[in-house]
């Protein structure tokens, strides 16, 4: 029913099983990206790695997305609690959601008690891609705007049950991120 883990910062996950999110490394040298074939991957600018390099990881992003095998921008988002300011955070945000339309690729989405203003750059960047919010644990209101706002849902081991219930299942997905469990203790987590 779920095959594919949607996101995982495991790098030996098998190749076609999840989408893994590559790690700062490869933003600052692109050219050391060699993907095992048939493995499909992730590249963004975390929000935590905001304070510096930026321009350069920008622009490694850009070498990375011109891959076949990477099939999202991401993690990428807005974190009140780690990085550069949050005005910082935005605009690096929208230079990614540039990038990903220029690219037409999703977005996988890293938020942290930054929802309100997701929500507002969301309305304003009117995105031309999906973005979808990675490791969701807000209540079913919170899941309701985002849903709304056009925005799907990814779901990991800990999650609000009530907000899984009220995702449309074309819109819910399900990921590992960096909890070592595997994709099927996610899925039984979550009563499938």
């Amino acid at each position: 029913m779920f095959a594919l883990d949607f996101h995982t910062h495991n790098m030996f996950a098998p190749a076609g099983s999840a989408i893994v999110s590559l790690p700062r490394e490869l933003l600052l040298n692109p050219e050391d990206f060699s993907p095992v074939p048939g493995a499909l991957h992730s590249a963004g600018l975390h929000p935590w790695w905001t304070e510096d390099d930026v321009d350069r990881m920008l622009s490694g992003l850009s070498a990375l997305l011109r891959h076949s095998q990477v099939v999202a921008v991401g993690e990428c988002g807005l974190d009140k609690l780690r990085g550069a300011s949050l005005s910082c955070q935005c605009e690096v945000f929208a230079r990614q959601v540039e990038l990903a339309s220029e690219h037409s690729l999703p977005m996988t989405i890293h938020c942290v008690k930054a929802f309100g203003e997701l929500l507002h750059l969301h309305k304003t960047l009117r995105p031309a891609t999906r973005w979808t919010v990675h490791g969701f644990r807000g209540g079913p209101k919170l899941a309701e705007q985002l849903l709304d706002a056009g925005m799907d849902l990814s779901f990991g081991l800990h999650h609000n049950a009530d907000s899984l219930r009220l995702t449309p299942e074309h819109r819910r997905h399900f990921e590992t991120d960096d909890s070592g469990v595997s994709l099927a203790d996610v899925l039984r987590a979550a009563g499938f």
